[in-house]
């Protein structure tokens, strides 16, 4: 009785754990050649087109109606690792 509870509660952290490591890659911010003319208010993205200085990036942040978007030059360093360029949807 007790060996089946303790392979019950393996195969749940196991079933966890794997489902940790697999979402991981997917959190990475996503580096975007241009920046989209549509975002969703307060979502931040990451812009390479050039506009900055050698290893900084363009921080764009969404805002609300009537309102402009906050952008910024920021080090590629503050971006998470694994980013990758990619086209904005």
């Amino acid at each position: 009785m007790k060996v089946q509870r303790i392979s019950y509660k393996m195969a749940g952290w196991s079933a966890f754990l794997t489902a940790l490591f697999i979402a991981q890659p997917c959190m990475a911010q996503k580096l975007h050649s241009y920046e989209p003319l549509m975002m969703d208010p307060y979502s931040t993205i990451y812009v390479d087109d050039g506009s900055c200085s050698a290893g900084k990036v363009l921080k764009v942040q969404g805002a609300a109606k009537n309102h402009r978007r906050k952008k910024s030059c920021v080090p590629l360093s503050d971006l998470q690792p694994g980013a990758r360029t990619g086209s904005a949807k």
